[in-house]
């Protein structure tokens, strides 16, 4: 029956994690170890393919980590919580993060993907706060309270290019559109996932739109969480780029400029 399909083809959270970290692990090797100085030490052009390769297939990645955000913003229990933990993060990521980008130990105006995704979090947040305000104000007047929803969410678009002019993370304001557009869209995630990565695909280069991919198992999924390893996903960003910053640093990498 229809039921014991939708059980055979069902993809969780943590399967989806999974990709998205898989997916992350195979960019880095190529911007860390190959872009970081092994492709240029041999000179090669077959190293420079496998990088774009690897690079291409990274692109999977964002758009996930963007979409457990918003899972994760209607999911959690405690969203203060759910911020200070990825505020933490955001701080423990920030050495291994320089290490392995930049070849040096801090470098403050170039910045994590965990900033962009606090960022993201907090500006979801405060989308949803003014929202809830203006549908108390404006019950009975639903056109007054689309205008004042429409000025919220400029309002806090405008505020993100302020603050990613000086927080330059990775992906920067669009990284955080993205997430936006994703939480706008939720009642329809597939749509609002498509809409955001041609987003991405404008504002972050054409690569990006490989990112459709993931329509595929975001198809079959349908809520359920899966295995929880919470922690795990939060310390592999670190933890692999420390991994990959002292393998490029033991081949004599950091001499190359990034």
């Amino acid at each position: 029956s229809m039921e014991v399909q939708q059980k055979k083809f069902d993809v969780s959270g943590f399967t989806l994690k999974m990709i998205a970290v898989v997916t992350m692990l195979i960019d880095h090797i190529g911007a860390v170890i190959l872009e970081g100085g092994l492709a240029e030490k041999y000179n090669s052009q077959t190293l420079w393919l496998l990088d774009q390769v690897l690079r291409d297939i990274g692109r999977l990645a964002f758009p996930l980590f963007c979409f457990f955000i918003v899972e994760g913003f209607h999911y959690t229990h405690d969203r203060k919580k759910y911020a200070l933990r990825l505020g933490i993060f955001a701080v423990l990521s920030e050495v291994p993060f320089d290490m392995a980008f930049d070849h040096t130990y801090f470098k403050p105006d170039d910045n994590s993907v965990m900033i962009t995704l606090l960022l993201g979090l907090i500006s979801i947040w405060v989308i949803d706060t003014l929202f809830t305000k203006s549908a108390a104000r404006f019950s009975g007047d639903i056109k007054k309270r689309r205008i004042c929803d429409a000025i919220s969410v400029i309002a806090v678009i405008v505020c993100v290019y302020i603050i990613e002019e000086w927080a330059s993370s990775d992906y920067g304001a669009a990284g955080v559109v993205t997430m936006i557009i994703m939480y706008l869209m939720y009642e329809d995630k597939l749509l609002g996932f498509a809409i955001a990565v041609i987003w991405l695909g404008l504002t972050c280069g054409d690569t990006e739109l490989i990112a459709a991919v993931d329509l595929v198992p975001l198809y079959f999924y349908h809520g359920r969480q899966g295995r929880k390893m919470k922690y795990f996903f939060y310390a592999f960003y670190p933890a692999h780029l420390l991994v990959l910053s002292l393998i490029a640093k033991a081949a004599g990498l950091w001499a190359y400029q990034m």
